[in-house]
């Protein structure tokens, strides 16, 4: 039975009580933001289910298909690390394009430049694989639709060159191009006048203050706060799950956004976390498990070079 320190379970109840009192919300503060939305001239949309018939209208021969990629490490600190990724892109039919890389700062100059330090480089890494078998798969089949896993905004940051490419490809060859993410990390709500009063919070991220807000099956848009860079954002609730997800999507196809939510809500299970369900099909496929790195360590880096380089101390615990 795990032992509970009890000052360690007083300071977690506190804790608990402070949360209550700065952010607790009841259904009539819903309500109240639901009011202020409309004050700020948000579009508020119920979102249709498709039935399969429609769904396979709406594809008109074409696919759909979708995107994820995986980063894993090794258990050190820098630059005693090896990261490997994955990526993912794959048609529900079934066809797939795969892509895999690693990196060690032990490979690298200390004195890098800041942008390709470690982390940011991982960060930069996974994106451009991602985005390479994106790109791959665009050109191998015809496409409807390419979801990815994650928002698109943080392509165009990580990965410029990639991104570019394919937003042109998708453009070119009319494919919906769509980031679905399961965390908002945005705080814009609270920067228009009607959420004013919400500023005196300590945080006040969209993602908590839209928490219960949207009923099953409503998506959100703010044209003021959602729109940048080319791109364009929606809020939704997919299913009963009170906590919104997103999505966002270029600008040029920004009039589709009824209907892409249509299709996310279509693919996604009624009580599920609010994600589509291919999404977490390619997750499952792409991940890099901690017992696969360790495998391919013990496997294929000598005994000494491991020992070396990628294994600590306290690995050698008896506990």
């Amino acid at each position: 039975m795990l032992e509970m320190y009890p000052d360690l379970v007083k300071k977690i109840k506190d804790l608990n009580e402070n949360l209550h009192e700065i952010y607790q919300k009841t259904p009539t503060d819903n309500e109240t933001i639901r009011q202020k939305l409309q004050d700020a001239d948000a579009e508020i949309r119920h979102i249709s289910r498709l039935s399969t018939s429609a769904l396979s209208h709406w594809l008109q021969g074409k696919e759909l298909a979708g995107v994820d990629g995986s980063v894993n490490q090794t258990k050190g600190e820098a630059p005693h690390i090896l990261y490997l990724f994955q990526a993912l892109a794959k048609t529900t039919t079934g066809y797939e394009c795969k892509a895999t890389d690693l990196f060690s700062p032990l490979l690298h100059n200390e004195e890098t430049e800041e942008e390709d330090k470690p982390v940011n480089y991982r960060s930069h890494l996974l994106a451009k694989l991602e985005l390479k078998v994106a790109i791959q798969l665009m050109e191998e089949r015809s496409l409807a639709i390419l979801i990815m896993d994650g928002a698109l905004y943080h392509y165009r940051i990580d990965a410029p060159e990639e991104w570019d490419l394919l937003r042109k490809m998708a453009l070119e060859k009319n494919v919906l191009l769509v980031g679905v993410s399961e965390e908002i990390t945005t705080a814009n709500l609270v920067k228009l006048e009607a959420f004013e009063a919400f500023s005196k919070q300590p945080h006040t991220y969209d993602r908590d203050l839209l928490f219960g807000v949207l009923k099953q099956e409503e998506m959100v848009f703010v044209e003021n706060i959602q729109s940048k860079a080319g791109l364009q954002s929606v809020w939704m609730r997919l299913t009963s799950d009170p906590a919104i997800t997103g999505f966002d999507v270029l600008e040029e196809q920004a009039s589709y956004k009824e209907e892409i939510a249509s299709l996310l809500l279509t693919l996604t299970p009624r009580d599920g976390r609010g994600i589509p369900l291919w999404l977490d099909h390619i997750d499952r496929e792409v991940r890099v498990t901690d017992k696969l790195v360790e495998a391919l360590v013990e496997q294929y880096i000598e005994t000494d070079i491991r020992k070396r380089f990628f294994e600590k101390k306290r690995a050698g615990r008896p506990y």
